[in-house]
């Protein structure tokens, strides 16, 4: 199911790269003001998201938008909340292991993230990085996870919601990183 998962989601997976800020950050050009709203576009992605699979998935841990909260919060910036028009949800098992599946796998990213923020020279007045943090912790929960979604029998009608809630999960990242958010 993961081989499956990742290949009938690639195309969506390096759109979501392409247009987010994070590559920024690779490219070590993101200032304090973008890193803020990368922050909070994902706070808000994350979020939303993890709200929707901790209802199908009671023992998933959902951290990823704590972190999201204490760095805005390290930097004086209001997470507020998610807008009306920021609806995300998940209907069943499948579905939840199906967002799951993008979001857990972003800590693999986060990895090679965290290792290029040490690069951008103006960030160097942020003193800790929770979120993008490169702690290999994040990597147990993915590994974690795989193990989970590896243990699931899914049905053939289940395979399909869990890639659909994927390829909906992506483009419902891909929308949170295109809009434009208010610092406060």
């Amino acid at each position: 199911m993961i081989q499956r998962l990742k290949e009938e989601t690639r195309e969506l997976h390096e759109q979501v790269e392409v247009q987010n800020l994070a590559k920024q950050i690779m490219d070590h050009s993101i200032d304090l003001e973008t890193y803020k709203l990368l922050l909070l576009q994902n706070f808000i992605a994350y979020q939303t998201t993890e709200t929707a699979i901790k209802q199908f998935l009671p023992g998933y841990s959902g951290k990823k938008h704590k972190q999201l909260q204490q760095d805005l919060e390290q930097l004086g910036v209001s997470a507020g909340i998610p807008s009306k028009n920021d609806i995300f949800e998940c209907h069943s098992k499948a579905e939840a292991l199906g967002a799951a599946y993008v979001v857990e796998g972003s800590a693999l990213g986060g990895m090679l993230l965290a290792k290029n923020l040490q690069k951008c020279r103006r960030l160097a007045s942020v003193d800790q990085h929770h979120f993008f943090n490169g702690d290999k912790e994040n990597l147990k929960d993915w590994n974690s996870f795989k193990t989970v979604l590896e243990q699931y029998e899914f049905s053939k009608a289940e395979e399909n919601e869990a890639l659909e809630k994927a390829k909906h999960t992506f483009r419902f990242f891909q929308t949170i990183f295109n809009r434009k958010y208010a610092l406060t």
